[in-house]
């Protein structure tokens, strides 16, 4: 009540073999519309967390790292929970590669999202390839397509390397038209996969490569 927080759980508290009692971890929520009377940032502690971390919240971006080599783009937390899956199974038969991060876009695909995702994901140098997986709904996948183009030549205008081969799998709302536009486009580090199993299995044999 004092920090205004909607939450504050521990879980899972532990009693160990001698008696100790362990708090193994914790979640707490602060009430944002508080802000004006809380000092909120003085009760994040992004900062000490892995350095790719620190610079996707910094661009707004929800994206964990993780231990593994294909980075993951998708549009939708269930989407992307499914592709780590989709990618992990995948990664068994090229030498047990795993994803390397949960990146989730949300609705807005735009080129400057796109390029801040793939901006934090191209320098994580355990990634070998990228798999950008999207259904389109609201943001349809022609914009998702141009999203991805206009990333792509706006990172190149940075000097940033693309040259890790991104694996798109396109699929709803105006796929056919975000297909052709990835195809008309031909930019080298782009594959392009119909459908979702057969995109994570590409990716996973890149990143094994």
């Amino acid at each position: 009540m004092g920090k205004d927080a909607t939450l504050a759980e521990v879980n899972p508290l532990i009693l160990t073999k001698d008696g100790r009692v362990v708090a193994l971890d914790g979640k707490v929520t602060l009430d944002e519309n508080a802000e004006f009377r809380q000092d909120l940032e003085s009760l994040t502690f992004a900062e000490e967390g892995d350095p790719l971390e620190v610079a996707a919240k910094a661009k707004g971006l929800n994206y964990v790292k993780l231990d593994g080599e294909v980075g993951i783009i998708g549009n939708g937390a269930g989407l992307v929970m499914s592709t780590l899956d989709v990618v992990a199974y995948a990664g068994e038969n090229h030498g047990g590669v795993k994803p390397a991060n949960f990146l989730d876009i949300g609705g807005g695909a735009s080129a400057e999202v796109m390029a801040n995702g793939l901006e934090i994901i191209l320098g994580d140098p355990a990634v070998k390839s990228v798999f950008v997986n999207v259904f389109g709904g609201i943001t349809a996948c022609d914009a998702v397509a141009n999203g991805i183009v206009q990333a792509l030549e706006l990172l190149e205008q940075r000097g940033d390397d693309v040259s890790k081969p991104l694996v798109v799998r396109l699929d709803g709302n105006n796929a056919e038209l975000g297909r052709q536009i990835l195809d008309e486009r031909a930019h080298p580090a782009v594959r392009r996969v119909d459908t979702m199993d057969g995109a994570a299995a590409q990716a996973a044999e890149l990143a094994a490569k």
